[in-house]
């Protein structure tokens, strides 16, 4: 969230827009824990997400 990488993997595609990582990264770690345990305590929606094309097949 804070690199703004694809699964904070090395070599990996840059996170696409809405994401605005770049507004998260000189965020806290203790904020970061904050809000992770934030989402995870609501609950789930239930709603089907369309699968993303990678951006070389655009």
């Amino acid at each position: 969230m804070v690199e703004g990488k694809y699964k904070s993997q090395e070599n990996t595609r840059m996170l696409l827009p809405p994401m605005p990582w770049q507004n998260f990264k000189d965020i806290k770690e203790e904020d970061l824990k904050a809000m992770y345990f934030y989402f995870k305590s609501l609950p789930p929606v239930a709603n089907v997400v369309p699968p993303v094309k990678p951006l070389k097949d655009l």
